[in-house]
């Protein structure tokens, strides 16, 4: 193959203006339109959001591949440029597949703006798929957590207070229920961690109405691009699927360089889930997947993010110190190493030319189907 162009560039844009410009200049460079929705919420200098999104392959394919990027905001930086790289290789699609690839960026554009995860709304999106179908089930293990991940303090609240706490719960619950209380989504508290909100949001419905030009689709692969969990520079591909199921199998069949990791253990975080809501409005053999880039332990990102939440609550950016935390918060997301993100870019690049060669094979197969 060629090389990729932008990968000997390995620099990830600092803000999302820049993502979103250089995504439309993608776009504008392989000949496709860009397209885009803006949201009602405004930026830090008072500019407009979007989501957009570009498509190419048929009008109407039977097999598709979509790429979300910025889901979580702070997360969406690595997510552009993989997106940009890809549509900088969208030659690769043959002329006659039945393949269409849909890129949709900046699920998150807020968040993405702000260097926060969640939206406007203190909203984890990713909690929050058609929330005005669904009541979600309780999580009993976060109401006794709320107090410690969110305290009133009147100053910064130091992060060994919480370890501290934390230690003698996990002594005493055990890592499953420190885990998923914390992180699983909850639904009763608005200002609290992971909040999947009262009803579905604006991003999210913007999503579905981007599903609509695909109505033909019978077979979907959706990538979710995230970065944080997992090894530093690794990918790991969650699945709410068991082992051994053909979801399991197809991931597995990427590479085995890659950790597939299932998640179908029956904790709270399976409600919401964008990727996986989205393969199951598609038809059966559909596959999703959170794509997971690595970057620091789970420690230092709940630390990071125990602190960034007061700040949002209670803090002040032009504050030296609540500024800081902002940065640090960010960095464990968008780490700010030149050699971390090339890694991923490339990476970023094979996994999605791996899930596109997936697709093609489907179309392959079907076609084979059909004329014999």
């Amino acid at each position: 193959m060629s090389e990729r162009r932008g990968a000997a560039d390995p620099a990830l844009p600092l803000t999302y203006d820049e993502c979103r410009a250089r995504f439309r200049r993608a776009a504008a460079d392989a000949g496709l339109p860009a397209r885009q929705r803006t949201i009602s919420a405004r930026g830090p200098e008072g500019q407009r959001l979007s989501v957009d999104w570009v498509r190419w392959g048929p009008p109407e394919p039977r097999h598709l591949l979509m790429v979300l990027s910025g889901v979580h905001g702070v997360e969406g930086f690595l997510g552009s440029a993989v997106q940009c790289d890809l549509i900088g290789r969208q030659e690769r699609l043959p002329a006659a597949a039945d393949v269409g690839v849909l890129v949709v960026h900046a699920v998150n554009p807020w968040g993405m703006a702000w260097s926060r995860r969640v939206n406007e709304s203190n909203v984890d999106l990713n909690r929050n798929w058609r929330r005005d179908d669904s009541e979600p089930p309780a999580n009993p293990a976060y109401e006794e957590l709320h107090p410690l991940a969110c305290p009133d303090t009147p100053g910064l609240p130091p992060v060994d207070e919480l370890a501290g706490r934390a230690a003698e719960l996990l002594e005493h619950h055990g890592y499953p229920w420190l885990r998923d209380g914390l992180t699983g989504g909850q639904y009763t508290h608005p200002d609290g961690l992971h909040y999947g909100g009262a009803r579905t949001e604006e991003s999210n419905r913007i999503l579905e109405s981007i599903l609509g030009g695909f109505g033909r689709v019978e077979r979907a692969f959706v990538l979710d691009l995230h970065t944080g969990h997992g090894p530093t520079g690794g990918v790991t591909l969650l699945s709410d699927r068991s082992i051994g199921s053909d979801q399991d199998r197809t991931l597995r069949s990427l590479s085995e360089e890659w950790t597939v990791e299932s998640t179908a253990d029956g904790r709270t975080g399976s409600t919401g889930r964008i990727a996986n809501g989205i393969r199951d409005s598609f038809g059966a053999g559909s596959v999703s997947t959170s794509a997971e880039f690595g970057t620091v332990d789970d420690l230092e990102q709940l630390a990071a993010t125990y602190q960034e939440h007061w700040v949002h609550r209670h803090g002040d950016l032009n504050d030296d110190d609540h500024a800081a935390v902002v940065r640090r918060y960010r960095a464990c997301f968008t780490p700010d190493d030149p050699t971390w993100a090339g890694a991923c870019r490339r990476q970023g690049a094979r996994v999605l030319d791996r899930a596109l060669d997936t697709v093609i094979g489907w179309g392959t197969t079907a076609s084979g189907s059909a004329s014999g």
